[in-house]
């Protein structure tokens, strides 16, 4: 397991998870391949993947978040429950809410457990502050999923490993509107289609209000590395610039 995955366990500690079965909802994915207005602004700051793993890197300790910091990270969830789609469920206990704070920069990662399983709303408090500055949605549970290919339109549906990556991807540019899917778990992946412009990416984690489409099309190797990059689990592929769309 890399860096990211030992930090994320020791966030918290889901069970391990079999490879679940094909059931991706096509007509869903297909048509946020092409929504495209702008997000809405937030309460506090929608982070970016790459921050997030940023946070983890410098470690993290135990930390006994207190009621009022729990109730405010809560109120939060709530207040973007439909601007980020949350899947918040019945309103469920403090002791639900698990925090962690970062060892260099002092800042509290406040989990609020969304009705998914293994899936979070965190909320982020520097150090004494009365409001979170910024939040991220996460399937902690994605982590520890083989990822899944497919590509309808060449009747591909296979593990996502490097070499059915590079087999299947640069095709896309054969087929006008195929596209192809690397799946976590329903609700968190990365997608990718070409047109004559190139091959447009984009991923989701967890619910279509957290959607982004990366900033220019790339060519086919460009394309092939970042979706190599998200199934082996090494994260370059966050740190390249991502568009938040509303689905």
């Amino acid at each position: 397991m890399n860096w990211t995955g030992c930090s994320l366990a020791g966030i918290l500690s889901p069970q391990t998870f079999s490879t679940h079965p094909v059931a991706i909802m096509l007509a869903r994915k297909i048509a946020s391949l092409f929504a495209s207005r702008p997000a809405a602004s937030t309460p506090s700051r929608l982070m970016q993947l790459h921050e997030y793993l940023a946070l983890l890197q410098e470690g993290t300790e135990e930390f006994a978040a207190g009621e009022r910091i729990k109730r405010d990270a809560f109120s939060l969830a709530l207040s973007l429950r439909e601007e980020l789609r949350l899947p918040l469920g019945p309103e469920r206990s403090l002791e639900l809410i698990l925090a962690r704070r970062c060892k260099v920069q002092r800042i509290s990662l406040v989990h609020v457990p969304l009705a998914a399983e293994d899936c979070f709303f965190i909320a982020m408090y520097r150090q004494d502050a009365s409001s979170a500055h910024a939040h991220l949605v996460f399937d902690i549970g994605a982590e520890y999923q083989r990822p899944f290919l497919e590509c309808p339109d060449f009747g591909v549906g296979e593990e996502a490993t490097e070499d059915n990556l590079r087999r299947w991807i640069p095709r896309l540019a054969e087929a006008p509107d195929a596209f192809a899917i690397v799946e976590r778990r329903d609700g968190t992946y990365i997608q990718v289609y070409a047109d004559d412009r190139g091959f447009h990416l984009e991923h989701q984690l967890v619910t279509t209000g957290c959607h982004y489409r990366a900033e220019q099309p790339v060519g086919s190797e460009a394309a092939v590395e970042t979706l190599v990059s998200y199934a082996c689990g090494k994260y370059e592929w966050a740190h390249q610039a991502w568009d938040r769309m509303v689905l």
